[in-house]
């Protein structure tokens, strides 16, 4: 998924970015909760209004963390979600693949999981007809900028700086070493416990009501 500016976006001052691309679906959020709390399923590309959404979710809910798996989209609503995944901090945990716009969300976590198949794609920022050109490169330098200053390591950096718009290059062993990353899912007794709440509720809908045996007068 193409990182396009299409329009300004102040982010946090003085660092001015751009934001890009509409994708064609907005991501799909799921909620799996329990009584240790709240994990927000994200699948799908990012897309405007993707932010509003989460925002809404995350100011009425214990969530605890994010499970992503999307191809990129919207760079706006990718840093924004990234924004808010990161004051919040967030667990994020990378089910599969995650690229471009989605990598900015995991980047911005304090904790970070990914799955053992999970690939993780980084590329940098093309204009609206997917070229590389001077506004994009800027908007490229700020975006780096701003993701050192969150302690994303410069071998990282350096992936997103020099691979074009239209390509991909995948975080490597050594990268995810630098970012802490663990290789297992966060959220497994969660979802456990939620899947033998459903069950229960399943067997208790379809349950057999006992029957009371009364004596003939």
């Amino acid at each position: 998924m193409l990182l396009k500016p299409t329009m300004v976006l102040k982010l946090a001052a003085p660092l001015v970015l751009v934001a890009l691309v509409q994708p064609a679906s907005a991501v799909q959020i799921k909620r799996v909760g329990t009584d240790s709390g709240v994990v927000l399923r994200l699948r799908g590309d990012v897309k405007a209004g993707d932010y509003g959404r989460l925002k809404s979710i995350l100011q009425n809910e214990a969530v605890v963390g994010l499970e992503i798996r999307s191809d990129g989209g919207s760079l706006e609503e990718g840093l924004d979600i990234a924004r808010v995944v990161r004051d919040k901090g967030l667990v994020v945990y990378a089910s599969k693949e995650c690229d471009s716009a989605c990598a900015l969300i995991f980047l911005a976590a304090k904790e970070r999981y990914i799955g053992r198949r999970c690939r993780m794609g980084v590329h940098s920022v093309s204009n609206d007809r997917g070229k590389e050109d001077g506004d994009s490169i800027r908007t490229t330098v700020q975006m780096s900028r701003l993701l050192v200053g969150i302690g994303v390591p410069h071998s990282i950096i350096g992936k997103i700086v020099a691979t074009p718009p239209a390509k991909m290059t995948y975080l490597d062993n050594r990268d995810l070493a630098g970012l802490n990353v663990h290789r297992t899912n966060p959220f497994r007794n969660i979802y456990n416990a939620a899947s033998v709440a459903r069950s229960q509720e399943a067997i208790a809908q379809f349950a057999i009501p006992a029957l009371t045996l009364r004596p003939k007068r």
